[in-house]
């Protein structure tokens, strides 16, 4: 299992964020229910496409020693030895920032041609654009030749408002500029020669064309292959913390522990579920925190109880925060009544961490749109919010 706990880092201060994150025109709004369908026998399903804290490191279990000096090292190790090794490989990749996507983009190779795309811990594959490769086309030129059929049917999918085929090719694959001994990325792709990776057409590139690279790795056994489910990466950090001589950055770490040593405070993990996948039929397995309170304009909305819950999804590949529609209006008739000025001021969501402390979420007049209360087909017990940016820029 990739993820059992998100470790929430907490600043000194209290964190609210106001900037073109929450305000930009061009947003990617979560798309709950992406349609895919196999060609080959029509048959259809519903697939999440996309997924904290004031700091956020999506986590399993995991302890990194040195690793050995040279690749020459590795390759007279023992099957069971280079299990251990890779446990304790790492690569951190830098990311930048897209104003006009209002979003964080990572850089990767398949074939021989360089690609660009949103890091998004709600949607789980590696992708690449069926594009003209006209010159102001800035996320890259998809070369057939450079790869080959996979052997799998195409699929047609729905997601952000737009419907089209997904081709499904294999090629080898690679982080360009990521920091790491060759022999680290080695260890954490060894299937990286060979990647499943989805042709996306052009119908399903909505304005400036964006793409997501998926970092959620578990899936039902129908949809086709997770990019970090060819992998043997076992957990992941998206630091976002502003420090001068760094880098924002996305780190892959090998194995299947908690790495709690490269976190400051291990006792702010938040325990993850896997309700929404066993019980609501949501094909993918996000990264779902169950909140205890939910307040907003320092009124609290929603709690969470026995029966009721507040799911959480933590998705990177969000600008705002999503919730369900039901949520939404409960929101609207109270700052109605009160005759408040805005209506998703302050929101702040509150977490029981597994020391038994609390951790607290806060954004400030975060962009919020509504969710299907029957996202995956099964009205939910409770409240879904999907959580974006507003609420984990500056940290880690």
């Amino acid at each position: 299992s990739l993820c059992i706990a998100l470790l929430l880092l907490c600043a000194s201060t209290a964190h609210s964020f106001v900037s073109t994150i929450a305000a930009c025109n061009k947003l990617r709004s979560y798309q709950p229910t992406t349609l895919h369908r196999d060609q080959n026998n029509n048959s259809t399903h519903v697939l999440t496409r996309r997924s904290s804290i004031r700091s956020i490191a999506i986590a399993s279990s995991c302890f990194f020693p040195q690793l050995p000096s040279s690749a020459a090292d590795i390759d007279v190790i023992t099957t069971t030895e280079q299990q251990s090794t890779a446990a304790r490989a790492s690569i951190t990749i830098p990311l930048k920032y897209e104003p006009k996507l209002c979003a964080y983009t990572v850089s990767y190779v398949v074939g021989d041609t360089k690609f660009g795309a949103i890091v998004d811990t709600g949607s789980p594959f590696l992708v690449v654009p069926q594009t003209s490769c006209r010159p102001d086309y800035k996320w890259g030129c998809y070369r057939a030749e450079e790869s080959q059929p996979s052997g799998l049917e195409p699929t047609y999918e729905r997601f952000v408002g737009n419907e089209g085929m997904m081709e499904w090719r294999e090629g080898k694959f690679s982080f360009p500029n990521s920091i790491a001994m060759v022999s680290n990325f080695a260890l954490l792709f060894p299937q990286s020669s060979s990647m499943v990776f989805g042709v996306v057409s052009e119908s399903l590139l909505d304005g400036s064309g964006g793409l997501f690279l998926g970092l959620v790795k578990e899936t039902n056994s129908w949809i086709r292959p997770s990019f970090l489910g060819q992998s043997d990466v076992g957990a992941f950090s998206v630091d976002l913390r502003e420090r001068e001589g760094f880098e924002k950055s996305l780190t892959l770490y090998g194995g299947s522990r908690k790495p709690q040593q490269t976190f400051s405070n291990p006792s702010y993990a938040i325990p993850l579920v896997r309700d929404l996948n066993k019980r609501f039929g949501d094909a993918t397995i996000h990264y779902v925190g169950v909140a205890s309170s939910l307040i907003v304009n320092g009124n609290n909305l929603a709690t969470s109880s026995r029966r009721n819950k507040i799911y959480v999804i933590f998705d990177t590949g969000c600008t705002g925060m999503s919730i369900s529609t039901s949520l939404f209006n409960e929101r609207y008739s109270i700052a109605r009544e009160r005759r408040e000025n805005n209506l998703w001021g302050n929101v702040e969501l509150q977490f029981n961490t597994v020391s038994g402390g609390v951790a607290s979420l806060n954004a400030k007049k975060p962009l919020t749109t509504t969710l299907d209360d029957r996202p995956w087909g099964k009205k939910l017990d409770g409240h879904l919010i999907v959580l974006g940016l507003a609420f984990l820029e500056g940290h880690e």
